[in-house]
Protein backbone atom coordinates (compact mmCIF):
# COMPACT_ATOMS: atom_id res chain seq x y z
CA UNK A 1 0.00 0.00 0.00
CA UNK A 2 1.11 3.82 -0.62
CA UNK A 3 1.73 6.51 2.26
CA UNK A 4 -1.26 6.37 4.65
CA UNK A 5 -3.63 9.09 3.59
CA UNK A 6 -3.15 11.87 6.66
CA UNK A 7 -6.19 12.74 8.21
CA UNK A 8 -7.06 15.89 10.13
CA UNK A 9 -10.28 16.33 12.52
CA UNK A 10 -11.74 19.55 11.97
CA UNK A 11 -13.46 20.02 15.19
CA UNK A 12 -12.42 18.11 18.29
CA UNK A 13 -15.77 16.62 18.38
CA UNK A 14 -17.52 13.91 20.89
CA UNK A 15 -18.50 11.81 18.01
CA UNK A 16 -14.71 11.58 16.62
CA UNK A 17 -13.67 9.12 19.35
CA UNK A 18 -15.89 6.50 17.99
CA UNK A 19 -16.46 7.53 14.14
CA UNK A 20 -12.73 7.92 13.52
CA UNK A 21 -10.38 7.58 16.15
CA UNK A 22 -11.44 4.41 17.24
CA UNK A 23 -12.04 2.41 14.33
CA UNK A 24 -8.49 4.50 12.55
CA UNK A 25 -6.46 2.12 14.53
CA UNK A 26 -7.81 -0.87 12.74
CA UNK A 27 -7.63 0.34 8.90
CA UNK A 28 -4.57 0.05 7.22
CA UNK A 29 -3.97 3.23 5.16
CA UNK A 30 -5.21 5.76 7.68
CA UNK A 31 -3.54 8.06 10.07
CA UNK A 32 -5.04 10.75 12.27
CA UNK A 33 -1.95 13.23 12.11
CA UNK A 34 -4.04 16.43 13.55
CA UNK A 35 -6.84 17.54 15.41
CA UNK A 36 -8.19 21.24 14.99
CA UNK A 37 -10.57 23.15 17.38
CA UNK A 38 -11.37 26.45 17.90
CA UNK A 39 -9.21 26.79 20.87
CA UNK A 40 -5.47 26.29 20.80
CA UNK A 41 -6.02 24.24 24.37
CA UNK A 42 -8.78 21.76 23.37
CA UNK A 43 -7.66 21.16 20.39
CA UNK A 44 -4.00 20.57 22.01
CA UNK A 45 -5.93 18.23 24.64
CA UNK A 46 -7.69 16.38 21.92
CA UNK A 47 -4.40 15.44 20.18
CA UNK A 48 -3.08 14.27 23.27
CA UNK A 49 -6.16 12.07 23.94
CA UNK A 50 -6.33 11.17 20.22
CA UNK A 51 -2.73 10.40 19.88
CA UNK A 52 -2.40 12.96 16.80
CA UNK A 53 1.08 14.50 16.29
CA UNK A 54 -0.15 18.02 15.43
CA UNK A 55 -2.55 20.21 16.86
CA UNK A 56 -4.34 23.65 15.43
CA UNK A 57 -6.04 26.69 17.11
CA UNK A 58 -7.89 26.97 14.03
CA UNK A 59 -9.91 25.55 11.37
CA UNK A 60 -8.02 27.36 8.98
CA UNK A 61 -5.13 26.36 9.90
CA UNK A 62 -5.70 22.36 9.23
CA UNK A 63 -6.50 23.30 5.94
CA UNK A 64 -3.80 25.16 4.95
CA UNK A 65 -1.52 22.05 6.72
CA UNK A 66 0.03 18.91 4.37
CA UNK A 67 -3.05 16.57 5.61
CA UNK A 68 -4.62 14.78 2.75
CA UNK A 69 -7.97 14.29 4.07
CA UNK A 70 -10.62 16.17 6.28
CA UNK A 71 -13.42 14.70 8.86
CA UNK A 72 -15.40 17.78 9.82
CA UNK A 73 -17.59 17.35 12.47
CA UNK A 74 -18.55 20.47 13.57
CA UNK A 75 -22.23 21.41 13.84
CA UNK A 76 -24.14 21.07 10.87
CA UNK A 77 -24.61 25.14 10.47
CA UNK A 78 -21.14 25.29 10.00
CA UNK A 79 -20.38 22.11 7.23
CA UNK A 80 -20.66 23.97 4.36
CA UNK A 81 -18.07 26.81 5.18
CA UNK A 82 -15.45 24.08 6.08
CA UNK A 83 -16.18 21.40 3.56
CA UNK A 84 -16.30 24.04 1.02
CA UNK A 85 -12.75 24.99 2.37
CA UNK A 86 -11.08 21.64 1.92
CA UNK A 87 -12.37 20.81 -0.88
CA UNK A 88 -10.88 23.96 -2.85
CA UNK A 89 -7.69 23.18 -1.18
CA UNK A 90 -7.59 19.72 -2.60
CA UNK A 91 -8.38 18.24 0.79
CA UNK A 92 -10.81 14.33 0.78
CA UNK A 93 -13.63 15.46 2.68
CA UNK A 94 -15.92 12.92 4.94
CA UNK A 95 -18.51 15.32 6.47
CA UNK A 96 -20.72 14.39 9.39
CA UNK A 97 -24.90 13.96 8.72
CA UNK A 98 -26.37 16.14 8.38
CA UNK A 99 -24.59 17.18 5.05
CA UNK A 100 -25.74 21.24 5.37
CA UNK A 101 -28.41 23.36 7.31
CA UNK A 102 -31.16 22.66 4.60
CA UNK A 103 -30.68 21.72 0.56
CA UNK A 104 -29.38 25.02 -0.69
CA UNK A 105 -26.17 24.79 1.87
CA UNK A 106 -26.12 21.42 1.01
CA UNK A 107 -25.99 21.96 -3.32
CA UNK A 108 -23.36 24.92 -2.64
CA UNK A 109 -21.28 21.35 -1.28
CA UNK A 110 -22.02 19.56 -4.42
CA UNK A 111 -20.80 22.07 -6.54
CA UNK A 112 -17.26 22.16 -4.94
CA UNK A 113 -17.50 18.42 -4.42
CA UNK A 114 -18.28 18.09 -8.14
CA UNK A 115 -15.26 20.35 -9.22
CA UNK A 116 -12.91 18.89 -7.15
CA UNK A 117 -13.83 15.31 -8.44
CA UNK A 118 -12.34 16.39 -11.36
CA UNK A 119 -8.54 16.39 -9.44
CA UNK A 120 -9.84 13.01 -7.76
CA UNK A 121 -10.68 14.65 -4.62
CA UNK A 122 -13.40 12.52 -2.42
CA UNK A 123 -16.24 13.95 -0.71
CA UNK A 124 -18.22 11.72 1.21
CA UNK A 125 -21.28 12.09 3.97
CA UNK A 126 -20.88 9.83 7.14
CA UNK A 127 -24.04 8.54 7.23
CA UNK A 128 -22.08 5.43 8.65
CA UNK A 129 -24.65 2.92 8.46
CA UNK A 130 -25.12 2.27 5.18
CA UNK A 131 -21.58 0.80 5.20
CA UNK A 132 -22.39 -2.15 7.32
CA UNK A 133 -23.13 -5.85 5.99
CA UNK A 134 -26.70 -5.01 7.80
CA UNK A 135 -27.70 -3.28 4.50
CA UNK A 136 -26.87 -6.08 2.24
CA UNK A 137 -28.88 -8.40 4.44
CA UNK A 138 -31.84 -5.53 4.37
CA UNK A 139 -31.13 -5.06 0.22
CA UNK A 140 -31.22 -8.53 -0.61
CA UNK A 141 -34.72 -9.09 1.50
CA UNK A 142 -36.18 -6.09 -0.33
CA UNK A 143 -35.33 -6.85 -3.62
CA UNK A 144 -35.96 -11.05 -3.21
CA UNK A 145 -39.82 -10.32 -3.80
CA UNK A 146 -40.80 -12.19 -1.06
CA UNK A 147 -42.73 -9.62 0.70
CA UNK A 148 -44.66 -9.12 -2.30
CA UNK A 149 -45.99 -5.71 -3.62
CA UNK A 150 -44.93 -3.55 -1.12
CA UNK A 151 -47.28 -0.94 0.56
CA UNK A 152 -46.26 0.54 4.10
CA UNK A 153 -43.19 1.13 5.35
CA UNK A 154 -42.22 2.79 8.56
CA UNK A 155 -38.96 4.29 10.53
CA UNK A 156 -38.23 5.19 13.92
CA UNK A 157 -35.71 6.62 16.00
CA UNK A 158 -36.11 8.33 19.50
CA UNK A 159 -34.54 8.75 22.61
CA UNK A 160 -35.74 9.03 25.53
CA UNK A 161 -36.47 12.41 27.00
CA UNK A 162 -33.88 13.76 29.24
CA UNK A 163 -30.87 12.33 27.48
CA UNK A 164 -30.26 15.79 24.93
CA UNK A 165 -30.14 18.19 27.47
CA UNK A 166 -31.57 21.87 26.57
CA UNK A 167 -27.89 23.22 26.81
CA UNK A 168 -26.76 20.84 24.17
CA UNK A 169 -26.31 22.46 20.50
CA UNK A 170 -29.02 19.76 19.24
CA UNK A 171 -31.59 22.14 20.96
CA UNK A 172 -29.69 25.44 19.28
CA UNK A 173 -32.19 26.46 15.76
CA UNK A 174 -28.81 28.76 14.39
CA UNK A 175 -26.52 25.50 14.87
CA UNK A 176 -29.18 23.25 12.91
CA UNK A 177 -30.70 21.88 15.76
CA UNK A 178 -33.67 19.60 15.83
CA UNK A 179 -34.90 15.82 16.11
CA UNK A 180 -35.47 15.77 12.56
CA UNK A 181 -31.52 16.96 11.77
CA UNK A 182 -29.61 15.27 13.84
CA UNK A 183 -32.13 11.92 13.83
CA UNK A 184 -34.35 11.56 11.40
CA UNK A 185 -32.21 12.47 8.71
CA UNK A 186 -31.40 8.75 8.83
CA UNK A 187 -34.86 8.04 8.88
CA UNK A 188 -35.44 10.16 5.53
CA UNK A 189 -32.00 7.66 4.16
CA UNK A 190 -33.59 4.58 5.54
CA UNK A 191 -36.73 5.45 3.61
CA UNK A 192 -34.89 6.39 1.01
CA UNK A 193 -32.70 3.77 0.17
CA UNK A 194 -36.15 1.07 0.61
CA UNK A 195 -37.18 3.54 -1.94
CA UNK A 196 -34.32 3.10 -4.21
CA UNK A 197 -34.92 -0.64 -3.76
CA UNK A 198 -37.81 -1.22 -4.91
CA UNK A 199 -37.23 1.56 -7.74
CA UNK A 200 -39.49 3.79 -6.28
CA UNK A 201 -37.39 6.84 -6.98
CA UNK A 202 -37.52 9.85 -4.18
CA UNK A 203 -40.49 9.94 -1.55
CA UNK A 204 -42.35 12.87 -1.83
CA UNK A 205 -43.73 14.91 2.10
CA UNK A 206 -47.55 14.51 2.31
CA UNK A 207 -47.60 15.92 5.75
CA UNK A 208 -45.78 16.69 9.12
CA UNK A 209 -45.95 17.73 12.47
CA UNK A 210 -43.60 19.36 15.20
CA UNK A 211 -43.60 19.76 19.01
CA UNK A 212 -41.49 22.41 19.49
CA UNK A 213 -40.25 22.60 23.29
CA UNK A 214 -37.80 25.15 22.28
CA UNK A 215 -38.66 27.96 19.64
CA UNK A 216 -38.11 26.67 16.29
CA UNK A 217 -36.57 23.54 17.36
CA UNK A 218 -38.13 20.72 17.29
CA UNK A 219 -37.91 17.98 20.12
CA UNK A 220 -40.39 16.03 17.76
CA UNK A 221 -40.79 15.00 14.26
CA UNK A 222 -43.73 13.04 12.94
CA UNK A 223 -44.24 13.03 8.83
CA UNK A 224 -45.96 11.02 6.59
CA UNK A 225 -44.49 10.45 2.56
CA UNK A 226 -46.20 8.44 -0.12
CA UNK A 227 -44.25 7.21 -3.84
CA UNK A 228 -45.97 6.39 -7.22
CA UNK A 229 -49.01 9.02 -6.26
CA UNK A 230 -49.72 7.40 -2.90
CA UNK A 231 -49.81 3.21 -3.93
CA UNK A 232 -46.73 2.75 -1.80
CA UNK A 233 -46.72 5.42 1.90
CA UNK A 234 -43.87 5.95 4.41
CA UNK A 235 -44.29 6.90 8.07
CA UNK A 236 -41.38 8.83 9.55
CA UNK A 237 -41.42 9.31 13.66
CA UNK A 238 -38.57 10.23 15.50
CA UNK A 239 -38.03 11.88 18.89
CA UNK A 240 -34.96 13.78 20.90
CA UNK A 241 -38.59 14.13 23.93
CA UNK A 242 -39.69 10.11 23.68
CA UNK A 243 -41.23 8.46 26.75
CA UNK A 244 -39.56 5.41 26.98
CA UNK A 245 -41.97 4.08 30.31
CA UNK A 246 -44.34 1.78 28.55
CA UNK A 247 -41.05 0.57 25.65
CA UNK A 248 -39.75 -3.10 26.54
CA UNK A 249 -36.75 -2.46 27.49
CA UNK A 250 -34.88 -4.92 24.92
CA UNK A 251 -36.44 -2.68 22.42
CA UNK A 252 -34.15 0.13 23.59
CA UNK A 253 -30.20 -0.12 22.35
CA UNK A 254 -27.72 2.06 22.82
CA UNK A 255 -30.06 4.55 24.61
CA UNK A 256 -32.55 4.76 21.90
CA UNK A 257 -34.90 2.78 19.73
CA UNK A 258 -34.27 2.59 15.92
CA UNK A 259 -36.11 0.54 13.66
CA UNK A 260 -36.96 -0.31 10.08
CA UNK A 261 -40.20 -1.90 8.88
CA UNK A 262 -41.55 -2.55 5.86
CA UNK A 263 -44.76 -4.30 4.99
CA UNK A 264 -45.88 -6.10 1.33
CA UNK A 265 -48.90 -8.35 0.41
CA UNK A 266 -47.28 -10.99 1.26
CA UNK A 267 -44.96 -10.46 4.44
CA UNK A 268 -43.53 -7.80 6.58
CA UNK A 269 -39.44 -7.27 7.34
CA UNK A 270 -38.55 -5.88 10.65
CA UNK A 271 -34.57 -4.67 10.55
CA UNK A 272 -34.21 -3.42 14.54
CA UNK A 273 -31.26 -0.87 15.08
CA UNK A 274 -30.30 -0.50 11.28
CA UNK A 275 -28.16 2.56 13.33
CA UNK A 276 -25.59 0.69 14.73
CA UNK A 277 -25.95 -2.86 14.59
CA UNK A 278 -22.58 -3.39 16.61
CA UNK A 279 -24.52 -2.51 19.46
CA UNK A 280 -26.79 -5.31 18.88
CA UNK A 281 -29.09 -5.93 15.64
CA UNK A 282 -31.86 -8.09 14.12
CA UNK A 283 -33.51 -8.84 10.97
CA UNK A 284 -37.05 -10.68 11.19
CA UNK A 285 -38.64 -11.40 7.58
CA UNK A 286 -41.62 -12.84 8.00
CA UNK A 287 -44.21 -14.18 5.41
CA UNK A 288 -46.90 -16.97 4.37
CA UNK A 289 -44.03 -19.23 4.20
CA UNK A 290 -43.19 -18.29 8.07
CA UNK A 291 -40.45 -16.29 9.75
CA UNK A 292 -36.66 -16.14 9.16
CA UNK A 293 -34.43 -14.43 11.47
CA UNK A 294 -30.83 -13.32 10.72
CA UNK A 295 -28.40 -12.75 12.53
CA UNK A 296 -26.19 -9.23 11.80
CA UNK A 297 -22.61 -8.98 12.17
CA UNK A 298 -21.41 -6.98 15.25
CA UNK A 299 -18.61 -5.13 13.26
CA UNK A 300 -18.61 -1.12 13.79
CA UNK A 301 -20.40 0.80 10.95
CA UNK A 302 -17.47 3.39 11.71
CA UNK A 303 -14.94 0.88 10.91
CA UNK A 304 -16.64 -0.12 7.41
CA UNK A 305 -17.25 3.77 6.49
CA UNK A 306 -13.61 4.39 6.78
CA UNK A 307 -12.56 1.40 5.04
CA UNK A 308 -15.03 2.56 2.31
CA UNK A 309 -13.27 6.38 2.62
CA UNK A 310 -10.19 4.92 2.04
CA UNK A 311 -10.68 2.90 -0.81
CA UNK A 312 -12.56 5.55 -2.03
CA UNK A 313 -9.29 8.09 -2.22
CA UNK A 314 -6.49 5.20 -3.24
CA UNK A 315 -8.39 2.91 -5.35
CA UNK A 316 -11.39 5.48 -6.89
CA UNK A 317 -13.81 2.93 -5.31
CA UNK A 318 -17.59 3.89 -5.75
CA UNK A 319 -19.54 4.29 -2.56
CA UNK A 320 -23.42 5.20 -1.95
CA UNK A 321 -23.36 8.63 0.74
CA UNK A 322 -22.39 10.95 -2.24
CA UNK A 323 -22.43 14.83 -1.71
CA UNK A 324 -25.48 14.51 -4.49
CA UNK A 325 -27.28 11.88 -2.47
CA UNK A 326 -27.01 14.12 0.68
CA UNK A 327 -28.62 16.89 -1.29
CA UNK A 328 -31.52 15.17 -2.01
CA UNK A 329 -31.70 13.90 1.57
CA UNK A 330 -31.74 17.53 3.03
CA UNK A 331 -34.16 18.42 0.01
CA UNK A 332 -37.08 15.91 1.98
CA UNK A 333 -35.92 17.04 5.86
CA UNK A 334 -36.75 20.45 4.39
CA UNK A 335 -39.74 19.57 3.07
CA UNK A 336 -41.05 17.90 6.40
CA UNK A 337 -39.67 21.15 8.13
CA UNK A 338 -42.27 23.42 6.05
CA UNK A 339 -44.89 20.87 5.96
CA UNK A 340 -44.95 20.68 9.79
CA UNK A 341 -45.23 24.75 9.55
CA UNK A 342 -41.61 25.25 10.43
CA UNK A 343 -38.44 27.31 8.29
CA UNK A 344 -35.65 24.56 6.99
CA UNK A 345 -32.44 25.70 9.52
CA UNK A 346 -31.33 28.61 8.87
CA UNK A 347 -28.53 29.43 6.30
CA UNK A 348 -25.07 30.50 8.53
CA UNK A 349 -22.92 33.39 7.28
CA UNK A 350 -19.36 32.20 6.59
CA UNK A 351 -17.23 33.16 9.86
Amino acid sequence: MSEPIKLGLLAASRIATQAVVQPASKVDGVEIVAVAARSAGRAAEAAAEWGAERSYGSYQELIDSDVDAVYIATPAALHRQWAVAALEAGKHVLCEKPLASNAEDAAVIADAAEAAAVDGVVAMEAFHWRYHPFVEQIRSALVSGELGSVSRVLTRFDIEDGRIPRSDIRWDLSLGGGALMDLGCYNVQWLRFVGEMLGLGEPEVVSASAVCPVEGVDGEMQAELAWAGGAVTAHLGTSMIADFSDEDPDDVIGGHITNLVVHGDRGTLKATNPLAPQQGAALVVATDDGQRFEEVPSSSTYYHQLVAFRDAIINGEPFPTTIADGVRNMAVIDACYRAAGLDPRPIVADS
